[in-house]
């Protein structure tokens, strides 16, 4: 029988009860029409000898669905990820899904332990912003949880990813000013990280675009911690003996950091150039006119819907990279 597709008639027919049993049982109403927890695990562990066959596998996970998504992100605190939370959140609340939302805290045993917890509470599948540096790790979880990777990717990884488009945007932002400087900083962190790498890929093409040579010390960068990019700049104004024509920061909190340093020593604004990836409304109203990159929340989050519901009915992706295209906003 395992060569030919198995039939809820033939799951009944072994598990010695109807097929309107077998079909309450897949479809989560058990426990309205009070069919026993002895009769719905035999016929759950009839199913699962035949777990070959995707539709039986589909059967299964619908039966064992908790209607609940894992999240894990490095920073509740980040505006990005809040934002990104908030939209993810009602986006799944309208299919009647909840999410579990934990945080790693950018510390990669932190983010192994939470994952397994999920696993553990049975999550239906996980929306995952990782900080590892293999796709391993979560290879294993995938082959009984999706894994669907949010904002950073592991490169040639095999698992699916959404992102925003990062090298052509970051390279649009920046041609304006490039054109009228001889000089452009890249205050960043964590360049291992592909969406930051990505981010200094444009910063670099934009240069080239308007024939500007990427000098290797206009790159500043560490790994990141709390002010780092307050530090950073700081050292870099004490290197120069002058605070830089322009800065381009690959994140808002590295942004908000830079910020603070500028505001302190009562910089000009007219006396710097400012752009960064992930705008943010206070941009709107801030003393220092800032160009940056929006992010699509909410495409991004209904895109980690449509994605994660195509893993759960087995539906074969279209490409394991989504690419969500951000905006410009300019305040110059």
């Amino acid at each position: 029988m395992a060569s030919n597709k198995l039939k809820i008639n033939d799951i009944a027919r072994l598990a010695g009860v109807s097929a309107t049993t077998v079909s309450h049982i897949f479809n989560k109403r058990d426990k309205k029409y009070r069919i026993s927890p002895q009769t719905r695990q035999r016929v759950l562990a009839i199913a699962q000898q035949y777990s070959d066959q995707p539709h039986v596998r589909q059967y299964i996970i619908k039966a064992n669905s908790t209607n609940t998504i894992g999240v894990i992100v490095p920073d509740m605190s980040n505006t990005f990820f809040s934002i990104f939370l908030h939209h993810l959140e009602a986006s799944f609340r309208q299919k009647n899904i909840q999410l579990l939302i934990t945080c790693s805290h950018y510390n990669k045993e932190v983010e192994i332990k939470v994952a397994q917890n999920l696993v553990e509470r049975k999550v239906d599948a996980m929306i995952v912003v990782t900080s590892l540096d293999s796709d391993q790790f979560y290879v294993g979880i995938n082959q009984h949880t999706p894994v669907l990777f949010f904002d950073r990717y592991l490169k040639d990884t095999v698992l699916p990813f959404i992102t925003s488009e990062s090298t052509s945007s970051v390279a649009n932002l920046i041609k304006p000013y490039a054109k009228q400087l001889d000089e452009f900083y890249f205050i960043g962190c964590d360049l291992q990280l592909t969406s930051i790498g990505a981010r200094l890929e444009g910063f670099k093409q934009g240069l080239a675009n308007v024939g500007m040579t990427f000098k290797p010390e206009w790159l500043v960068t560490d790994d990141y911690s709390p002010n780092k990019g307050y530090y950073l700049l700081k050292d870099l104004h004490e290197k120069l003996g002058r605070l830089p024509k322009a800065i381009f920061t690959p994140s808002g909190n590295l942004l908000q950091e830079v910020l603070c340093y500028l505001v302190e020593v009562k910089v000009d604004p007219k006396s710097i150039c400012l752009c960064s990836y992930d705008y943010n409304i206070y941009l709107d109203y801030s003393y220092y006119p800032i160009d940056a990159i929006a992010q699509d929340h909410q495409s991004m989050a209904h895109t980690c819907v449509e994605v994660i519901n195509n893993l759960l009915n087995f539906k074969e992706l279209k490409s394991n990279a989504f690419l969500i295209e951000p905006q410009i906003i300019r305040h110059r």
